[in-house]
Protein backbone atom coordinates (compact mmCIF):
# COMPACT_ATOMS: atom_id res chain seq x y z
CA UNK A 1 0.00 0.00 0.00
CA UNK A 2 2.79 2.43 0.84
CA UNK A 3 4.46 1.79 -2.52
CA UNK A 4 1.20 2.48 -4.35
CA UNK A 5 0.64 5.76 -2.47
CA UNK A 6 4.23 6.77 -3.06
CA UNK A 7 3.89 6.09 -6.77
CA UNK A 8 0.71 8.15 -7.01
CA UNK A 9 2.34 10.97 -5.07
CA UNK A 10 5.33 10.88 -7.41
CA UNK A 11 3.06 11.08 -10.46
CA UNK A 12 1.22 14.06 -8.97
CA UNK A 13 4.50 15.81 -8.27
CA UNK A 14 5.60 15.17 -11.82
CA UNK A 15 2.32 16.53 -13.14
CA UNK A 16 2.81 19.61 -11.00
CA UNK A 17 6.23 20.14 -12.50
CA UNK A 18 4.85 19.84 -16.03
CA UNK A 19 2.05 22.32 -15.48
CA UNK A 20 0.32 24.38 -12.84
CA UNK A 21 -1.24 22.26 -10.09
CA UNK A 22 -4.88 23.08 -9.47
CA UNK A 23 -6.54 23.14 -6.05
CA UNK A 24 -8.01 19.66 -6.34
CA UNK A 25 -4.63 18.18 -7.23
CA UNK A 26 -2.90 20.01 -4.39
CA UNK A 27 -5.54 18.81 -1.94
CA UNK A 28 -5.09 15.23 -3.09
CA UNK A 29 -1.32 15.54 -2.87
CA UNK A 30 -1.59 16.92 0.66
CA UNK A 31 -3.75 13.99 1.78
CA UNK A 32 -1.26 11.50 0.32
CA UNK A 33 1.68 13.24 1.95
CA UNK A 34 -0.16 13.18 5.29
CA UNK A 35 -0.91 9.45 4.89
CA UNK A 36 2.78 8.85 4.22
CA UNK A 37 3.75 10.75 7.36
CA UNK A 38 5.26 13.71 5.48
CA UNK A 39 3.47 16.35 7.54
CA UNK A 40 5.56 19.35 6.43
CA UNK A 41 4.96 18.55 2.76
CA UNK A 42 1.26 17.97 3.51
CA UNK A 43 1.02 21.32 5.31
CA UNK A 44 2.62 23.12 2.35
CA UNK A 45 0.11 21.53 -0.04
CA UNK A 46 -2.88 22.41 2.13
CA UNK A 47 -1.64 25.97 2.63
CA UNK A 48 -1.37 26.39 -1.15
CA UNK A 49 -4.99 25.32 -1.57
CA UNK A 50 -6.16 27.75 1.10
CA UNK A 51 -4.39 30.57 -0.76
CA UNK A 52 -5.35 29.50 -4.29
CA UNK A 53 -7.65 32.07 -6.00
CA UNK A 54 -9.42 29.34 -8.01
CA UNK A 55 -10.18 27.10 -5.02
CA UNK A 56 -13.82 26.60 -4.07
CA UNK A 57 -15.02 27.47 -0.58
CA UNK A 58 -15.37 23.78 0.27
CA UNK A 59 -11.79 23.14 -0.86
CA UNK A 60 -10.56 26.08 1.22
CA UNK A 61 -12.17 25.03 4.49
CA UNK A 62 -11.14 21.42 4.01
CA UNK A 63 -7.56 22.48 3.28
CA UNK A 64 -7.48 24.86 6.25
CA UNK A 65 -8.72 22.19 8.67
CA UNK A 66 -6.30 19.63 7.26
CA UNK A 67 -3.52 22.23 7.57
CA UNK A 68 -4.26 22.47 11.30
CA UNK A 69 -4.12 18.68 11.64
CA UNK A 70 -0.88 18.39 9.66
CA UNK A 71 0.83 21.09 11.73
CA UNK A 72 -0.36 19.43 14.92
CA UNK A 73 1.00 16.06 13.81
CA UNK A 74 4.28 17.75 12.92
CA UNK A 75 4.59 19.14 16.45
CA UNK A 76 3.67 22.74 15.57
CA UNK A 77 1.00 23.36 18.22
CA UNK A 78 0.90 27.13 17.67
CA UNK A 79 0.58 26.88 13.90
CA UNK A 80 -2.06 24.20 14.30
CA UNK A 81 -4.16 26.33 16.66
CA UNK A 82 -3.85 29.30 14.30
CA UNK A 83 -5.17 27.23 11.38
CA UNK A 84 -8.05 25.78 13.39
CA UNK A 85 -8.98 29.22 14.74
CA UNK A 86 -8.98 30.69 11.24
CA UNK A 87 -11.21 27.85 10.03
CA UNK A 88 -13.61 28.56 12.90
CA UNK A 89 -13.69 32.32 12.30
CA UNK A 90 -14.07 32.03 8.54
CA UNK A 91 -16.24 28.94 8.06
CA UNK A 92 -17.86 28.28 11.46
CA UNK A 93 -21.27 29.26 10.08
CA UNK A 94 -21.13 26.44 7.53
CA UNK A 95 -22.51 23.30 9.24
CA UNK A 96 -20.51 20.86 7.09
CA UNK A 97 -17.29 22.79 7.59
CA UNK A 98 -17.97 22.89 11.32
CA UNK A 99 -18.58 19.13 11.48
CA UNK A 100 -15.27 18.51 9.73
CA UNK A 101 -13.49 20.93 12.05
CA UNK A 102 -14.94 19.40 15.24
CA UNK A 103 -13.76 15.93 14.29
CA UNK A 104 -10.32 17.25 13.34
CA UNK A 105 -9.72 18.96 16.70
CA UNK A 106 -10.68 15.80 18.57
CA UNK A 107 -14.34 16.42 19.29
CA UNK A 108 -17.31 14.10 18.93
CA UNK A 109 -20.46 14.57 16.85
CA UNK A 110 -24.08 13.77 17.70
CA UNK A 111 -26.59 12.28 15.28
CA UNK A 112 -28.03 14.45 12.54
CA UNK A 113 -31.22 15.37 14.39
CA UNK A 114 -29.36 16.59 17.46
CA UNK A 115 -26.79 18.32 15.24
CA UNK A 116 -29.47 20.33 13.47
CA UNK A 117 -30.75 21.42 16.87
CA UNK A 118 -27.50 22.65 18.40
CA UNK A 119 -24.80 23.27 15.77
CA UNK A 120 -25.30 27.05 15.72
CA UNK A 121 -24.54 27.17 19.45
CA UNK A 122 -21.27 25.23 19.26
CA UNK A 123 -18.13 27.23 20.08
CA UNK A 124 -14.47 26.58 19.40
CA UNK A 125 -12.16 27.89 22.13
CA UNK A 126 -8.39 28.01 22.41
CA UNK A 127 -6.68 27.79 25.79
CA UNK A 128 -3.41 29.71 25.49
CA UNK A 129 -2.35 29.66 29.14
CA UNK A 130 0.72 27.74 27.96
CA UNK A 131 1.69 29.89 24.95
CA UNK A 132 3.82 27.26 23.25
CA UNK A 133 1.16 24.57 23.65
CA UNK A 134 -2.27 26.09 22.98
CA UNK A 135 -5.19 23.69 23.32
CA UNK A 136 -8.14 23.93 20.93
CA UNK A 137 -11.38 22.51 22.28
CA UNK A 138 -15.06 22.25 21.42
CA UNK A 139 -17.64 23.72 23.80
CA UNK A 140 -21.19 22.37 23.52
CA UNK A 141 -24.22 24.40 24.71
CA UNK A 142 -24.97 23.97 28.41
CA UNK A 143 -22.01 21.68 29.08
CA UNK A 144 -19.15 22.86 31.32
CA UNK A 145 -15.73 21.85 30.03
CA UNK A 146 -13.17 19.81 31.95
CA UNK A 147 -15.32 18.04 34.55
CA UNK A 148 -13.31 14.83 34.49
CA UNK A 149 -9.88 14.36 36.08
CA UNK A 150 -8.83 12.77 32.74
CA UNK A 151 -6.45 10.37 34.46
CA UNK A 152 -8.06 7.06 33.52
CA UNK A 153 -6.36 4.24 31.64
CA UNK A 154 -5.90 5.03 27.93
CA UNK A 155 -8.31 3.56 25.39
CA UNK A 156 -8.59 3.56 21.62
CA UNK A 157 -11.96 3.33 19.90
CA UNK A 158 -13.80 4.38 16.78
CA UNK A 159 -17.57 4.95 16.73
CA UNK A 160 -19.62 5.91 13.70
CA UNK A 161 -23.14 6.72 14.93
CA UNK A 162 -22.46 4.48 17.92
CA UNK A 163 -25.50 3.82 20.13
CA UNK A 164 -25.15 5.14 23.68
CA UNK A 165 -26.48 1.99 25.31
CA UNK A 166 -23.69 -0.07 23.72
CA UNK A 167 -21.16 2.61 24.66
CA UNK A 168 -22.24 2.65 28.31
CA UNK A 169 -21.88 -1.13 28.57
CA UNK A 170 -18.41 -0.81 27.10
CA UNK A 171 -17.37 1.84 29.62
CA UNK A 172 -18.72 -0.22 32.50
CA UNK A 173 -16.29 -2.94 31.42
CA UNK A 174 -13.44 -0.47 30.83
CA UNK A 175 -13.82 1.38 34.13
CA UNK A 176 -14.92 -1.45 36.41
CA UNK A 177 -17.39 0.99 37.98
CA UNK A 178 -21.10 0.84 38.74
CA UNK A 179 -22.44 2.74 35.72
CA UNK A 180 -25.89 4.22 36.36
CA UNK A 181 -27.68 5.83 33.41
CA UNK A 182 -30.55 8.23 33.98
CA UNK A 183 -33.75 6.84 32.39
CA UNK A 184 -34.57 8.29 29.00
CA UNK A 185 -30.95 8.86 27.97
CA UNK A 186 -30.47 7.86 24.35
CA UNK A 187 -28.71 8.97 21.19
CA UNK A 188 -25.83 8.23 18.85
CA UNK A 189 -22.36 9.71 18.56
CA UNK A 190 -19.38 9.68 16.19
CA UNK A 191 -15.91 9.81 17.68
CA UNK A 192 -12.41 8.41 17.28
CA UNK A 193 -9.93 8.19 20.16
CA UNK A 194 -6.34 7.03 20.04
CA UNK A 195 -4.84 6.07 23.43
CA UNK A 196 -6.67 8.77 25.39
CA UNK A 197 -7.79 8.57 29.06
CA UNK A 198 -11.11 6.73 29.20
CA UNK A 199 -12.76 9.43 31.35
CA UNK A 200 -11.73 12.13 28.87
CA UNK A 201 -13.11 10.02 26.03
CA UNK A 202 -16.40 9.53 27.88
CA UNK A 203 -16.70 13.26 28.58
CA UNK A 204 -16.26 14.04 24.90
CA UNK A 205 -18.70 11.33 23.86
CA UNK A 206 -21.41 12.68 26.15
CA UNK A 207 -21.11 16.44 25.58
CA UNK A 208 -22.60 16.67 22.04
CA UNK A 209 -25.88 15.23 23.32
CA UNK A 210 -26.09 17.46 26.41
CA UNK A 211 -24.94 14.75 28.82
CA UNK A 212 -22.38 14.62 31.61
CA UNK A 213 -20.84 11.99 33.87
CA UNK A 214 -20.57 12.36 37.66
CA UNK A 215 -18.19 10.07 39.53
CA UNK A 216 -18.75 9.46 43.25
CA UNK A 217 -16.79 6.61 44.79
CA UNK A 218 -17.31 3.60 42.55
CA UNK A 219 -20.54 4.90 41.02
CA UNK A 220 -20.48 6.64 37.65
CA UNK A 221 -23.77 8.43 37.00
CA UNK A 222 -24.59 9.53 33.43
CA UNK A 223 -27.42 11.85 32.50
CA UNK A 224 -28.48 15.32 31.35
CA UNK A 225 -26.37 18.16 32.73
CA UNK A 226 -29.45 19.78 34.30
CA UNK A 227 -30.03 16.69 36.48
CA UNK A 228 -26.48 16.19 37.71
CA UNK A 229 -26.82 18.16 40.93
CA UNK A 230 -23.92 18.61 43.30
CA UNK A 231 -21.57 15.95 44.62
CA UNK A 232 -22.45 14.57 48.03
CA UNK A 233 -20.51 12.69 50.70
CA UNK A 234 -21.63 9.21 51.73
CA UNK A 235 -20.44 7.11 54.64
CA UNK A 236 -22.93 4.26 54.99
CA UNK A 237 -22.07 0.56 55.11
CA UNK A 238 -21.65 -0.95 51.63
CA UNK A 239 -24.52 -2.88 50.06
CA UNK A 240 -24.94 -4.90 46.88
CA UNK A 241 -28.20 -5.72 45.11
CA UNK A 242 -29.83 -6.33 41.77
CA UNK A 243 -33.43 -5.27 41.30
CA UNK A 244 -35.50 -6.17 38.25
CA UNK A 245 -38.90 -4.47 38.08
CA UNK A 246 -38.97 -4.28 41.85
CA UNK A 247 -41.55 -2.11 43.61
CA UNK A 248 -39.89 1.28 44.14
CA UNK A 249 -41.12 1.90 47.68
CA UNK A 250 -40.20 -1.61 48.76
CA UNK A 251 -36.69 -1.13 47.29
CA UNK A 252 -36.24 2.18 49.14
CA UNK A 253 -37.33 0.67 52.44
CA UNK A 254 -35.03 -2.30 51.96
CA UNK A 255 -31.99 -0.08 51.32
CA UNK A 256 -32.82 2.37 54.12
CA UNK A 257 -33.02 -0.52 56.57
CA UNK A 258 -29.26 -1.02 56.12
CA UNK A 259 -28.81 2.38 57.79
CA UNK A 260 -31.39 1.81 60.51
CA UNK A 261 -33.78 4.25 58.87
CA UNK A 262 -37.42 4.08 57.86
CA UNK A 263 -38.95 5.71 54.80
CA UNK A 264 -41.88 8.06 54.42
CA UNK A 265 -42.98 8.92 50.89
CA UNK A 266 -45.32 11.43 49.31
CA UNK A 267 -48.55 9.79 48.19
CA UNK A 268 -47.74 10.29 44.50
CA UNK A 269 -44.42 8.40 44.69
CA UNK A 270 -44.75 4.97 43.09
CA UNK A 271 -43.30 2.75 40.37
CA UNK A 272 -40.89 -0.09 39.65
CA UNK A 273 -37.12 -0.05 39.48
CA UNK A 274 -34.43 -2.02 37.64
CA UNK A 275 -31.01 -1.32 39.09
CA UNK A 276 -27.81 -3.17 39.97
CA UNK A 277 -25.11 -1.84 42.32
CA UNK A 278 -22.11 -3.59 43.80
CA UNK A 279 -20.54 -2.57 47.14
CA UNK A 280 -21.92 0.96 47.33
CA UNK A 281 -22.55 2.84 50.62
CA UNK A 282 -26.22 2.31 51.47
CA UNK A 283 -26.94 6.05 51.60
CA UNK A 284 -25.35 6.51 48.18
CA UNK A 285 -27.37 3.60 46.83
CA UNK A 286 -30.50 5.26 48.21
CA UNK A 287 -29.46 8.55 46.60
CA UNK A 288 -28.93 6.85 43.22
CA UNK A 289 -32.26 5.04 43.50
CA UNK A 290 -34.13 8.29 44.11
CA UNK A 291 -32.15 10.26 41.53
CA UNK A 292 -32.92 7.90 38.65
CA UNK A 293 -36.60 8.04 39.58
CA UNK A 294 -36.79 11.84 39.65
CA UNK A 295 -37.00 11.98 43.45
CA UNK A 296 -35.25 13.81 46.25
CA UNK A 297 -34.88 12.97 49.93
CA UNK A 298 -34.07 14.43 53.30
CA UNK A 299 -33.30 12.69 56.60
CA UNK A 300 -34.32 13.71 60.10
CA UNK A 301 -33.13 11.32 62.76
CA UNK A 302 -34.06 7.82 61.63
CA UNK A 303 -36.74 9.01 59.19
CA UNK A 304 -36.07 9.53 55.46
CA UNK A 305 -38.68 11.58 53.64
CA UNK A 306 -38.88 11.04 49.87
CA UNK A 307 -40.51 13.56 47.56
CA UNK A 308 -40.58 14.46 43.85
CA UNK A 309 -37.34 16.20 42.98
CA UNK A 310 -37.40 19.85 42.05
CA UNK A 311 -35.08 21.11 39.36
CA UNK A 312 -33.23 24.38 39.97
CA UNK A 313 -35.56 26.36 37.72
CA UNK A 314 -38.57 25.17 39.74
CA UNK A 315 -37.27 26.50 43.06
Amino acid sequence: MKRTKLAVATLLLAAGAAGAEDAAQALTRGKLEADLGHQKAAAEAFASVERAPQATEAQRWEALVRLGAARRDDGDAVGSADAFEKAWRTYGKDPEALRFLILAVGGALPGRERWEEVWKQVILETDRRVPERPEVRVVWPGIPFGLCPCSGNPVSLDFKDGDYQDIFRLFADISGLNVVVQPGVQGVVTYRANTEPWDQVLERLLAPNGLVARLEGNVLWIGPARDAGEKRTFAGAPVSFEYVDKDLIEAMREIAAHGGARVEVDEDVRGQVTLKLDRVPWDQAFDVLTLVNGLGWTRTGDVIHVHPRRRPEQR
